[in-house]
């Protein structure tokens, strides 16, 4: 028979509580009747030690203090002897507690021992004595019994049985108390954990629009944000999916159709091969071409099957080159394409064909986005990081769309890297392609009309001689 997590916290709370009172209550009994015996030693050492105090004050010695001593312990009439006759302080001058009195030189005041008055008592009898000061002078030692070899008198019995009987008590309370705060705590702890529970198998049924409320900031808080992130990224990826499905529909389909449509018109006599219709029909294989070829780059790449060699290149004169390929395509366009020259021997370890194919995939999609009478720079900043930057004063980018501009497939109203018989793959080969060789690749942009600027990293590296 399986337990519930519940019943196991509950029987986890209550095996607690159970050593916890065990230990306690047993700790308590071992302990209760010695410390009742100190307490009656300390007393009855206490009791003498005034009395001897007292009696040495008034005669100036100790000299016939056992008379004093019997005569000022004994009952008043009418009053019941002890029903222990070994706690009667009569008997003998045995006192309960305690050994017996002697003076500085060990002769006894009381029977000590078993030695009479004015005997003298053996040294090593006398152990740990508490001393009778008077003026800061000693002037006896009494001797406490503390191997408590005497007996508790009938009240003190009855008070260690009322205490072991409340200790009993106080125990079955406790673990009362405990299962029903283990019921209560199991009941605040798994609430959270049904939820996710309910939540996790929604999202095994396909149901992905799944969030979970946090209502702590602890450890079950951490796992339901990361629930809900996961839900979260789940959902998002699939609508990418989705829209990757219909975008791949769409940007095969098109050409597909038209190439079908002239080899169908051509095959029923309806029109002639003409170089016009020869090269629509070669620009569309060209466009599949490229499609496939973009997606087959992209899979090698995050595959890790493509071919990357590293060399120290210099960042300027990389984008010398691409500034020189682009400048009079911007020219004709009406887009100012500035180079922004700097001095250093800073270098980075890249391979430089892919580096071009990435800024020029960059420069490509900043043209696209940048209209008649606009500008598009290109830059390098050194440091400890080498900054390339491509920045244009284009149609920009909203922040939501951002952080999913290199997504690959990703669209978005208005977004950049969307185009009308366009796949959104070029900036996802260019991250692709730029973390291939140990870079970073981000998108900029204060929103719609105030321009895009794209910063790829790498680590600086010295050119050397």
């Amino acid at each position: 028979m399986k337990r519930s997590l519940k019943s196991k916290m509950i029987l986890s709370y209550l095996v607690v509580a159970l050593i916890t009172v065990l230990v306690v209550s047993v700790l308590i009994r071992l302990t209760s009747g010695q410390s009742l015996m100190n307490l009656v030693v300390e007393q009855q050492t206490a009791m003498l030690k005034e009395a001897a105090q007292t009696y040495y004050v008034a005669n100036g010695s100790m000299t016939g203090f056992f008379d004093y001593w019997l005569s000022s312990s004994r009952p008043e009439p009418g009053s019941s002897p002890p029903e222990n006759g070994g706690d009667n302080p009569f008997d003998k001058g045995n006192i309960r507690g305690l050994h017996g009195l002697v003076d500085t030189k060990y002769r006894a005041l009381i029977p000590t021992f078993g030695y009479d008055i004015g005997e003298m008592v053996p040294p090593e009898r006398i152990l740990n004595p508490v001393a009778v000061e008077v003026d800061g002078k000693t002037v006896a030692w009494i001797l406490p019994d503390r191997q408590f070899q005497f007996k508790l008198s009938a009240e003190e019995q009855l008070f260690l049985e009322r205490s072991a009987l409340a200790t009993t008590l106080a125990a079955l309370l406790g673990v009362f108390v405990a299962v029903v705060m283990g019921f209560l705590l199991a009941n605040g702890l798994l609430k959270p954990i049904r939820r996710l529970t309910e939540a996790s198998q929604a999202l095994a049924r396909g149901d992905l629009q799944q969030q979970v409320p946090i209502t702590s900031q602890d450890e079950l808080g951490q796992l339901t944000h990361t629930f809900n992130q996961m839900s979260a990224d789940l959902a998002r990826a699939d609508q990418q999916r989705k829209r990757m499905t219909a975008d791949i529909t769409h940007d095969l389909s098109t050409p597909l159709q038209i190439i079908s449509g002239y080899v169908e018109m051509l095959e029923d006599g309806e029109l002639t091969l003409t170089p016009q219709r020869l090269e629509t029909i070669k620009t569309e294989i060209e466009h599949l071409r490229r499609l496939v070829g973009d997606m087959t780059t992209l899979t090698q790449v995050e595959a890790g099957g493509l071919e990357i060699q590293l060399y120290r290149t210099d960042p300027m004169a990389l984008m010398k080159r691409v500034h020189d390929v682009y400048q009079p395509i911007a020219a004709q366009r009406g887009v100012t394409l500035v180079l922004d020259a700097s001095e250093g021997k800073t270098a980075i370890l890249v391979d430089e064909g892919r580096m071009l194919q990435v800024l020029k995939n960059l420069v490509e999609n900043a043209l696209r986005y940048t209209p008649q009478g606009g500008t598009i720079r290109l830059s390098v900043a050194a440091g400890k990081q080498v900054a390339l930057r491509v920045s244009d004063s284009g149609s920009g980018i909203d922040p939501e769309d951002l952080p999913y501009v290199f997504d690959r497939f990703y669209r978005a109203d208005g977004a950049r890297g969307t185009n009308s018989g366009k796949m959104g793959l070029g900036l996802a080969i260019c991250k692709a392609l730029v973390m291939a060789q140990g870079g970073l690749i981000a998108a900029e942009s204060s929103g719609k009309g105030q321009g895009t600027t794209m910063v790829i990293t790498f680590a600086a590296a010295g050119l050397g001689d």
